[in-house]
């Protein structure tokens, strides 16, 4: 099985990553990777509840409700050494005779509020912002800069949608009124990424012809322009945006021999794809996303990546699960006992594809570091709303996987905050601020705009330390 360092001592690799591959000329600290998963639509706080954390909340209080926030302690309370794995939705987390066991590996939040987001089908950007819709920057845009070292791509962000159209922009910001794009079609996603590595020297070459052109073209302009400032400004940055399209084009070539082992079905080859029918089924498509992603993070193209299913047009299908109820006629009839099964058992997949993934990095080793990649990734789970289909956005559920190395406490344990409106309350901005220490910044301790709200600064000492 081919191993990230030996994949990145190729020849052809040498080039690039050549100097990379020692400890003293690797870039300044830890390497550091984010990958945050969204589920649309809620993610019910039953589907992460361990029987040691029903236990000790009291089973007969708890009953069969699948909310339960009413029973939480006054002050926080963390269950170590928890095997997490026997929640309903976390089966996937635990050990198999052909995999290893993420439960001690992971941490389970429960109690986590975000008010300030509105909750409802879906906060849109509010739920990685911690803000109203369109309000500021979401966590993925404002740590990413920080994460990036050599990588090409700054972020990549993919993901599923019921939206008629391959590209979304309703949960990821770089700041106010200024939406990230995410790709949801994984065909168009696969070529846009990887477009020059898998097709070779002459299509990446056809590409750097094309940026080559663009940027002739700018230049000429700029050399005769008679406009006022503002509009030269403008012309000036889209020649600096070409320059690092180019630059970045340039770098892929030096990395596709090295990526091209790493690479994912041809969309035209891959059955996630071909065969998941129209609409599309969400799960089949959203794996398709997560093969891609995959070999994003192995192939060292990113150290930031957003996996956002359904949370930019949450009606999506899941045939494979429950046939022709999309996710809102599927919500809205939770009552019905087919209908919860078939929730439970799409943030099981969620859970099945995110453990994939953790298993494929504890499985590689890092480079320029010691342990694994997935010591040195923080993997995030959550939904684009909160607890419920209609939210109060009262409560997220959170599972995190990884990031030891980073300093983060996933060693097999879950946390109960109390419930929105008690003073030990603490937020999601709080977990989002725990993320930008594991990032590396230590003075990461206000990202959130709750304002009067805020309850308390700085990471989640149950989580980070």
């Amino acid at each position: 099985m081919l191993n990230r360092r030996t994949i990145l001592k190729t020849a052809a690799g040498m080039a690039l990553f050549g100097p990379l591959l020692s400890e003293a000329a690797a870039p300044a600290g830890l390497p550091r990777r984010l990958v945050i998963v969204l589920e649309c639509n809620g993610i019910y706080p039953v589907a992460f509840l361990s029987a040691k954390a029903r236990s000790s909340l009291g089973s007969a209080s708890i009953g069969n409700d699948i909310m339960f926030s009413r029973v939480y302690p006054t002050t926080a309370r963390t269950l170590t050494g928890d095997a997490v794995g026997s929640a309903l939705c976390l089966d996937p987390l635990k050990a198999s005779s052909s995999r290893i066991s993420l439960e001690n590996r992971a941490a389970v939040l429960l109690g986590l509020s975000s008010n300030i987001t509105g909750g409802g089908h879906s906060s849109g950007t509010g739920a990685l912002s911690c803000a109203v819709n369109g309000a500021a920057a979401t966590i993925d845009a404002v740590l990413a800069p920080k994460l990036k070292r050599t990588a090409p791509y700054e972020a990549i962000r993919l993901g599923t949608s019921s939206a008629a159209t391959p590209i979304v922009y309703e949960t990821c910001s770089f700041g106010p009124k200024r939406p990230a794009p995410i790709l949801v079609n994984p065909a168009l996603a696969y070529d846009s990424i990887f477009g020059s590595i898998a097709k070779g020297a002459t299509a990446g070459a056809e590409r750097s012809a094309l940026f080559d052109f663009a940027r002739a073209d700018v230049q000429a302009t700029l050399a005769t322009f008679k406009g006022n400032s503002n509009e030269r400004i403008k012309l000036e940055r889209y020649l600096a945006s070409l320059e690092g399209l180019r630059a970045r084009e340039t770098q892929l070539a030096s990395m596709a021999a090295s990526v091209q082992p790493l690479l994912p079905p041809a969309p035209a080859d891959n059955p996630l794809i071909k065969n998941a029918g129209s609409p599309p089924d969400s799960l089949m498509w959203l794996e398709a996303q997560f093969q891609i992603a995959t070999t994003c993070l192995l192939g060292g193209l990113t150290n930031t990546v957003v996996l956002a299913s359904g949370s930019s047009g949450f009606d999506v299908h899941y045939e494979s699960i429950i046939p022709t109820i999309g996710r809102h006629d599927l919500q809205h009839g939770i009552d019905n006992p087919s209908n919860w099964t078939a929730i439970a058992a799409v943030t099981r997949k969620h859970v099945e594809l995110i453990a994939k993934l953790a298993r494929t990095l504890a499985a590689t080793p890092e480079v320029g570091a010691s342990g694994s990649m997935l010591d040195h990734t923080a993997i995030v789970f959550m939904s684009d709303n909160g607890e419920q289909h209609h939210s109060t956005a009262a409560e997220w559920p959170t599972l995190v996987l990884g990031g030891n190395a980073l300093g983060l406490r996933t060693d097999g344990r879950t946390v109960i905050y109390p419930e929105m409106g008690q003073a030990n309350n603490r937020q999601v901005s709080n977990l989002f601020n725990t993320l930008g220490h594991a990032a590396g910044d230590a003075d990461f301790n206000t990202f959130g705009n709750e304002g009067p709200t805020r309850i308390a600064q700085g990471p989640l000492s149950e989580l980070y330390g």
